[in-house]
């Protein structure tokens, strides 16, 4: 079982492959490792992105962050207007986000934080 206890699920689409990878260099510079270590001192426990491979012509991401708890979530909020939204502010993307409670977890034994 790991600590995560509220995931924040979301997909962004974009208009071109172009657009996708501007956003992929935005984010990537946005979570230096400085600032990495303020979101994991809030509570984030875990960020993954995705690129979405099984939808043809779309240029898709799917971003997963974990916290410990909703404290975490809501420590880590200023954290995301600050470092990332305004990184990628300005990308005309669409943006579909889901917010869920762990209720059920399945983590294999070779499965390393």
């Amino acid at each position: 079982m790991t600590a995560t206890t509220l995931i924040n699920y979301s997909t962004r689409d974009f208009a071109s492959k172009e657009d996708l990878e501007l956003y992929l260099e935005r984010q990537d510079a946005a979570f230096s490792p400085d600032v990495t270590k303020l979101f994991t001192e809030a509570g984030m426990l875990r960020r993954v992105v995705t690129r979405i491979w099984n939808k043809k012509h779309t240029f898709r991401v799917g971003i997963v962050f974990e916290y410990r708890d909703q404290a975490a979530f809501e420590a880590c909020k200023p954290l995301l207007e600050k470092h990332y939204l305004s990184a990628v502010e300005g990308l005309a993307t669409q943006v579909f986000g889901s917010r869920g409670v762990v209720l059920h977890e399945f983590v294999s034994d070779e499965f390393q934080d």
